[in-house]
């Protein structure tokens, strides 16, 4: 009876094991250019899933959809006066890796950066340069009008530190940005997300840009009874041997 009792219990264990994926709750997706302020999007509806730390997903979608605009100091690059950004869409991907620090992939985030100079936004013109949003994936892309050019060079998505060399006027700089990952070895947690973008422009030098994307997951409450329940077992099997 009591290897009976036994086996049940570690079975019960073993089918919550399995049963502990935690479906994603909450994201957000956020940009930075420089030292401008940052754009934060919130996916409203985002759906994914977590297995393990090594696993997470982020469904395709349009959670992410909206606006952010604010004003670029014209002392900082003349004549650009203004920036929106708007995200209209992302692709899928399983987020994984060998060691939790290194869980990462391609996922792009798609949409446009409006880049108005004077005269235009607020006042009513067009902007500038219309700029290809193209944030989390390899990427190269070159943008030209007015006199103005700027090319912007971007990467996949990581759990550890992402840099970018060769910043500023001189070319000297470097930045960085750190991911992290909490997540639980069930799939629990928070996973952060970061993506360097490299923006070279012909009048404000190199310029560092991070995506930053915070994924929440949080188990299912049936799964939560059901690894209680094996804890459980295996707590009442320990009292009878003893």
């Amino acid at each position: 009876m009591r290897k009976l009792f036994g086996v049940l219990a570690i079975g019960v264990f073993v089918v919550a094991g399995q049963a502990s994926a935690a479906p994603l709750v909450s994201a957000t997706f956020a940009f930075a250019l420089g030292t401008l302020p940052g754009a934060a999007f919130v996916g409203v509806g985002a759906t994914g899933t977590s297995t393990s730390n090594l696993s997470a997903s982020l469904n395709a979608g349009t959670a992410f959809n909206g606006g952010f605009t604010t004003a670029i100091p014209t002392s900082a690059a003349p004549p650009l006066t203004e920036i929106q950004i708007f995200v209209t869409k992302n692709a899928g991907q399983t987020f994984a890796g060998a060691t939790p620090n290194k869980v990462g992939g391609d996922l792009q985030f798609s949409g446009v950066a409006n880049v108005y100079g004077i005269g235009g936004f607020p006042g009513g013109g067009a902007p500038l340069l219309a700029v290809p949003l193209v944030l989390g994936t390899p990427n190269t892309i070159f943008k030209a009008a007015g006199g103005v050019a700027i090319t912007a060079v971007g990467a996949g998505w990581t759990a550890g530190t992402a840099t970018i060399t060769g910043t500023g006027d001189l070319g000297t700089g470097v930045a960085t940005a750190m991911g992290a990952n909490g997540l639980t070895p069930g799939g629990a947690g928070t996973l952060v997300l970061v993506s360097p973008s490299k923006i070279s422009t012909n009048i404000a030098g190199v310029l560092a840009a991070f995506s930053t994307l915070t994924l929440n997951y949080v188990p299912e409450p049936g799964t939560l009874m059901l690894l209680g329940a094996g804890v459980a077992g295996l707590t009442a099997l320990g009292r009878r041997r003893s």
